[in-house]
């Protein structure tokens, strides 16, 4: 069985834990601020609720069936196991991954990565979908998105940039010497 590492509990339990709990915490809150029940996706998957926040955001009840911006919706109720398997499946592979990993953004970027998939993945196990209510369609951007998500794509971000940082560091190293 290979070493856990110190940091695995940090980055692979604490961030994780927070980003669940802030996901589901802001999907309940949203489900109550436009009146409906947990299992509004199982009955309804397009409420088409919305409330206007501000000049940019506003909130808009929305349930995804499908992966990330409601792609490869029209399979749901195998999409809905298929989907929730491969999270727990990536998630498995990205906290063994997290475990031997040194660099510190990445670990990061793995840990919001962890939470997001979990955050999404305990939705669409209890409802069949996923529940979003961030709208910010008034500046262009026209998916509706939640927590979880967000963690999602800064993961993203960050193992990128994470992997830009250490390709610039290796070149540098090899012209220095």
């Amino acid at each position: 069985m290979p070493k856990l590492s110190k940091d695995l509990w940090l980055y692979g339990g604490i961030i994780p834990i927070t980003i669940v709990i802030f996901d589901q915490l802001s999907k309940a809150w949203a489900l109550r601020k436009f009146g409906q029940p947990h299992n509004i996706c199982a009955i309804n998957p397009f409420p088409g609720l919305e409330i206007e926040v501000s000049p940019v955001f506003d909130l808009a009840l929305v349930c995804n069936q499908g992966v990330s911006f409601g792609m490869f919706r029209e399979h749901a109720d195998i999409g809905r196991y298929v989907l929730t398997i491969f999270a727990a499946l990536m998630t498995v592979i990205l906290l063994v991954w997290l475990n031997k990993e040194k660099d510190k953004l990445t670990k990061i970027a793995l840990g919001l990565i962890i939470g997001g998939a979990i955050g999404n993945a305990i939705d669409r196990a209890l409802y069949g979908a996923v529940t979003d209510f961030l709208n910010f369609s008034d500046i262009g951007f026209k998916w509706v998105f939640n927590v979880a998500d967000s963690a999602i794509s800064c993961g993203v971000a960050g193992l990128l940039i994470a992997m830009f940082l250490q390709s610039r560091d290796e070149k540098s190293g090899q012209i220095s010497t």
